[in-house]
């Protein structure tokens, strides 16, 4: 029988008062190590002492920027050396980069202050007696403990700031579509001229210095502050013309629609490319320059040929008597091949300027893709109406694309938000496929500005972009994958520059890889494509999101690549490219989407495709699971139907809600009367999925997310307390210690806004069959919970591994005997305000 997902419709019901946090004590890194302890805190002294003699001296005042980095042990929140040492009232936090790296504001007198509480440490080993545990353990002071938890000090310098050369920018910036200008991210912005009274004479000479530097350069320079969209990095424009013009310096954010003007010619003189890069790199104020990134697509259609494709196949026509599942085709233009299937058109291109290649295959993978492919490959039933918004011109004709963004990538996305929000407003499209990347690795330290505009984009719409992993470039694609795991891992070692491209480091949106396609024999199915690109992104999390048949990369004598879809005259093609998984994926949860009466919430359809998506076989080795995650994510979704209907051994309950401040979720159950046995030991599997919108900050680099959403299932104990029954999906061995932070980060993806938890129980478990799902978060050092709280949604199934016991029966009773209101998750939108 089939058992439709439940959704909990009381949510509110189960909200309780934060219990206080623990945090740990204060650790001795050094118990016992005294006269280690002594040497490192004098290396410490010592290079305080040298970054105060360096900020004196500095001619651009006296205010700087360091980094203080952490022992890889002492990465957690209660570790960090901002209680005694690093004071947020004398050295305030204004960033990170990676993993344990505070970048902190600075001046000789606060360092020396920071000096002489750390030389105040003591330098021996202090025991008191524990209590509870029965015997002496170490006891340090606050400052010797926050000494100990710091590696090392330097001065933020232009190796932090800088990874390319004059000559590699030049080259780089003459192509128009880069918009031509440097993108210089600040510490901070500077006010306007008319509060520069308001400073004080260590920042004032700070923004004084920096605006005369750029008046140094003389002619033919323009400084301009990109619009922040509520992202907290400061980033100026820097660009450099041929103009006689005295530098033209905008500092402050203009309104959206007062930046495009027309540009004057970009000057290639490296000399002065050479002079500008010297002043920013050595200026303090500057925190990092890029080269602005190329928008680039992820695949191209093959060439039409004489092999064997699907004849007896006609684009269905659309029976406008009912609805059907609405995607966003971002990209360069359908044809009208299509035209049946398109109810609307976002289109800004001159047909000059169009190539409506790549968006027609993908619009006709929507389309008729099952009918092409068989549901394998295919799995949704054909026929999406589609929004065509047609933004990116043909990137193979020089100039189109600077034609209509002179600005580059800045404008480019604010198009695009344009052409979404019109399409949300006018259609209620939420699900829209980009399979456009930009030509920039995904950094593991870094969130970068590309995502982070994607993500405010997705947020402010409540929509969800599927993007394109990336293709690896021709010269660096990898042997096709080995049927055999162990040579499958060498060949991963001998790979160069195959890692994700931005924004698939996207933290609200979803990143798809491409998997081979069935029934080709020229490579192993559904094994990871030579040309996917691979993971991490940033280093907590998982990315890509997924993965999803995307044509095989050596071609078949009959089959070609193995996808097929169509070209803009309608022939049939085939095709390969992360641009042909990704909306794949997105039709899924289009189709989801539409399945489910009323609006479902970004994190409900993001995480109704992780829980249910399956790795792929070739990837299910042991051996391979340390990698798994890199190449495919959470794996491949199956059908929509699958995902909404499972068979009556178990049950899916979703849990959408907002967690506030000072707030936790305690939602108790029982567990399955037919999966519980003598004593109370409870038998089966349990899986949960946690998706949560926590709070963003690109400052702080791998720290960018700033609240830990965590969700557990516990089991109560015989003394009354609770303890945690499933692990994380990707925790490689059985772990017989208490974590530390680092592998909470690796392992458990704390920190992650998405989290997967399992794990079966042939034997049964625990004393109890009183279970609860239990919600709290953590905040970084620092951090404020946004007093509208962080919306999430947790999705827990239970089930009976051998497919025999009535689970969903015995849990549905069991949750309306205790009160919990629970319906069809397809039909309660008319019931509750949030799914």
């Amino acid at each position: 029988m089939a058992s439709p997902i439940q959704i909990v419709l009381n949510p509110e019901n189960y909200e309780e008062g934060r219990e206080a946090g623990g945090g740990g004590g204060r650790k001795d890194f050094f118990a016992h190590r005294d006269a280690e302890f002594v040497a490192h805190k004098n290396a410490l002294l010592g290079q305080l002492d040298t970054i105060s003699g360096v900020l004196s001296a500095q001619s651009q005042g006296d205010v700087g920027y360091v980094k203080v980095i952490l022992r890889r042990e002492a990465w957690a929140k209660s570790h960090r050396p901002v209680a005694s040492l690093f004071r947020d009232n004398r050295t305030p936090v204004v960033g990170g980069g990676d993993l344990g790296v505070m970048i902190v504001e600075a001046r000789p007198g606060t360092l020396r202050q920071v000096a002489a509480e750390m030389a105040l440490a003591e330098t021996h080993t202090e025991m008191r007696f524990n209590e509870q545990k029965q015997k002496d353990e170490p006891y340090p002071s606050a400052r010797k403990s926050e000494t100990g938890a710091i590696d090392r000090i330097e001065l933020y310098g232009p190796a932090d700031r800088r990874s390319f050369s004059a000559e590699e920018a030049v080259a780089w910036l003459s192509n128009p579509m880069t918009g031509s200008g440097y993108q210089v991210e600040l510490f901070e912005s500077p006010p306007p001229r008319s509060d520069w009274d308001r400073l004080d004479a260590g920042h004032r000479r700070l923004v004084e210095s920096f605006v005369a530097g750029f008046n140094a350069l003389e002619r033919g320079l323009s400084v301009e502050r990109l619009p922040s969209h509520r992202n907290k990095q400061p980033i100026l424009s820097v660009r450099l013309d041929q103009s006689t013009n005295q530098p033209v310096l905008r500092l402050n954010e203009a309104p959206v629609g007062e930046r495009h003007r027309e540009l004057a010619l970009f000057n290639p003189d490296v000399n002065r490319h050479a002079r500008l890069l010297a002043f920013l790199d050595s200026h303090p104020l500057v925190r990092r320059i890029d080269l602005p990134g190329i928008v680039v697509r992820a695949a191209s259609p093959s060439a039409p040929t004489t092999r064997v494709r699907p004849t007896d196949v006609t684009i269905p026509v659309r029976d406008s008597r009912r609805t059907h599942p609405r995607l966003g085709v971002i990209d360069g233009g359908i044809s009208k091949a299509l035209s049946d299937w398109v109810i609307d058109r976002w289109d800004i291109l001159a047909d000059e300027d169009v190539d409506l290649a790549h968006g027609t295959f993908i619009g006709g993978l929507a389309a008729v893709g099952g009918a092409l492919n068989g549901s394998e490959i295919c799995p949704e039933p054909d026929g999406a109406e589609l929004v065509d918004l047609a933004v990116f011109p043909n990137e193979r004709k020089a100039g189109a694309f600077a034609s209509y963004y002179p600005d580059g990538l800045p404008q480019f996305f604010d198009e695009m938000e344009s052409a979404i929000s019109d399409a949300r407003a006018r259609h209620g499209v939420r699900v829209f496929n980009m399979s456009l990347n930009i030509l920039q690795p995904a950094a593991p330290d870094r969130y970068s500005p590309h995502a982070a505009r994607l993500d405010q984009i997705a947020e402010a719409n409540n929509a969800v972009v599927f993007i394109s992993a990336g293709n690896i470039q021709a010269q660096d694609l990898r042997a096709e994958w080995p049927a055999d795991p162990t040579a499958a891992l060498a060949s991963l070692v001998n790979a160069r520059n195959d890692g994700l491209l931005t924004p698939a480091e996207s933290a609200r949106n979803v990143a798809v890889a491409a998997l081979n396609p069935p029934g080709h024999d020229g490579c192993v199915p559904f094994a990871p494509t030579r040309f996917s690109r691979r993971g991490p992104g940033l280093r907590a999390g998982v990315k890509p999101d997924l993965a999803h048949v995307g044509g095989a990369s050596s071609q078949h004598s009959v089959l070609g690549h193995g996808l097929f879809s169509i070209l803009p005259d309608g022939t049939i093609i085939d095709g390969c490219g992360t641009s042909y998984a990704s909306p794949l994926a997105a039709k899924t949860a289009a189709v989801l989407d539409h399945a489910i009466e009323g609006e479902v919430s970004r994190e409900t359809l993001i995480g109704l495709l992780v829980h249910h998506a399956e790795m792929p076989v070739p990837l299910q080795a042991t051996a391979l699971a340390p990698i798994a995650r890199h190449m495919v994510g959470f794996g491949m979704p199956p059908s929509a139907d699958r995902i909404l209907e499972t068979g009556d051994h178990a049950i899916t309950l979703v849990f959408a809600s907002r967690i506030r401040r000072d707030q936790q979720i305690n939602f108790r159950f029982l567990w399955p009367a037919s999966l519980v046995g003598p004593g109370g030991k409870c038998r089966g599997r349990a899986k949960i999925t946690l998706v949560s919108t926590p709070p963003l900050d690109a400052r702080f680099g791998s720290e960018f997310v700033r609240v830990n959403i965590n969700a557990t299932l516990q089991q109560e104990q015989a003394g009354g307390g609770w303890k945690g029954r499933l692990e994380p999906l990707y925790l490689p061995t059985k772990r017989e210690a208490p974590a530390v932070e680092a592998e909470l980060i690796e392992h458990d993806l704390k920190w992650s806004p998405v989290k997967v938890l399992a794990k079966t129980f042939p034997q049964g478990v625990g004393p109890s069959s009183n279970w609860r799902l239990f919600v709290d978060y953590l905040t970084r050092a620092g951090e404020v919970m946004p007093e509208e709280g962080v919306p999430f949604t947790a999705i827990v199934t239970i089930s009976d591994p051998d497919a025999v016991q009535p689970v969903f029966n015995d849990m549905r009773q069991n949750l309306q005997a205790l009160g919990t209101q629970i319906a069809d998750i397809r039909t309660a939108a008319r019931i509750t305000p949030r799914i």
